[in-house]
């Protein structure tokens, strides 16, 4: 039994590390009586008698109202012993005569803790499974949770304490909630379409707030709506081209605006939590945008669905997965960015005085300035 367990069943990372030991004291009444122990690097981590197991049988035995409790009332009571942390030698064995005969899995559902115990241990046992037990080991007795956790610790797998802590974040839209460049893009725009196309459309301010954070593909189809799909996102990705050369030469009074407070509020959230900016830009803007503002270092991350090609909400989750993101809030001003904000599933932050309406929301920001306190308040909650 011990060569079995110690060489064919135990895990690589545990061999000549642990060992089992028995013994029989051949003196006592029934002559049979005896221990058990587990060792770890010579140590005892683990041990039990056959009185401590017997005392422990008795009373959960009696505590089920014995007899009355049914005729299986004595086997359940040695489960529960076991489940104590108390054996002795020849709990291993039959414990071993069952893990012995029959597949790792049904070992790992085992009532009997000690056969889960050699599951535990075993070689078959992987990463991926003992990383699927995290859960299920919280309700383990406290002895067979250590034992768990060395064999985590054998595979160089974290343990739960070491776990990362939660990591908050907020996620920003841009245009409409941290700068609002719509007179600055509309005036490209039109430039674009004016010289390098045969069109005639002029679009007001008023229109860009309406198309500001739609995809790519949804602002074409308002701007040229009798164009085939193609010719009309080729216009669009002109005047985009050009409306990223245009903001990267504005002249110092023609910068787009930034809300009041911008720098002090973003700079003081940076301090408790990871800052990014998600958008449906296209590439470069985002970057534009931090070229022209003091504060850049502040953002952690950006994405934008002209580098991805994926939407707003998995922009988000890719954000969360890059930055090991575990608690976010998403920041917007568009019934799109609340949209995005429920397929990441994080909650949502209107920022009302951007350029849109939602239908629904987590909070309401009449003000950036505000920002701070309804961001502790969410998390809070959480």
């Amino acid at each position: 039994m011990r060569h079995k367990l110690e060489n064919e069943y135990l895990a690589e990372s545990l061999r000549g590390r642990l060992n089992y030991f028995v013994t029989c004291y051949h003196a006592t009444h029934d002559g049979d009586e005896g221990r058990a122990a587990i060792r770890l690097d010579g140590k005892e981590i683990l041990k039990s008698n056959y009185y401590d197991r017997m005392d422990a049988q008795w009373k959960h035995y009696y505590a089920g109202n014995g007899a009355e409790g049914g005729p299986d009332a004595w086997k359940e009571s040695a489960y529960a012993a076991l489940h104590d942390g108390e054996f002795y030698q020849k709990d291993f064995y039959r414990a071993f005569g069952e893990f012995d005969n029959q597949s790792i899995a049904d070992s790992m559902r085992s009532e009997n803790a000690l056969v889960r115990m050699f599951a535990l241990l075993d070689r078959r046992t992987g990463r991926r499974t003992l990383e699927k037990l995290r859960v299920e080991m919280q309700q383990a007795p406290q002895w067979l949770q250590m034992i768990y956790f060395i064999r985590l610790e054998a595979e160089n797998m974290p343990l739960p304490h070491e776990r990362k802590p939660m990591k908050k974040a907020i996620l920003f839209d841009l245009d409409g909630t941290l700068w609002d460049s719509s007179e600055q893009v509309t005036h490209a725009w039109n430039k674009t379409i004016r010289e390098k196309t045969d069109r005639s459309e002029q679009f007001t301010v008023d229109d860009m707030h309406n198309f500001m954070g739609r995809t790519i593909e949804a602002i074409a189809a308002l701007m040229f709506p009798d164009l085939p799909e193609k010719a009309r996102i080729a216009i669009l990705e002109l005047c985009s081209e050009d409306e990223i050369v245009y903001l990267n030469n504005s002249e110092p009074g023609d910068f787009p605006v930034l809300y009041p407070d911008e720098h002090d509020i973003i700079c003081g959230l940076a301090k408790e939590y990871t800052l990014g900016i998600v958008s449906n830009c296209q590439e470069g803007y985002i970057e534009t945008y931090l070229k022209q503002i003091p504060f850049a270092d502040a953002y952690a991350d950006i994405e934008c669905a002209g580098k991805t090609g994926l939407s707003k909400g998995e922009n988000i989750r890719l954000v969360m997965e890059r930055q090991g993101i575990t608690d976010c809030i998403y920041v917007g001003d568009t019934q799109g960015d609340a949209d995005a904000a429920k397929q990441a599933g994080v909650k949502f932050i209107h920022a009302a005085y951007g350029f849109g309406r939602v239908d629904s929301c987590d909070a309401v920001l009449d003000d950036i300035r505000k920002l701070p306190q309804t961001v502790k308040q969410l998390f809070e909650e959480k």
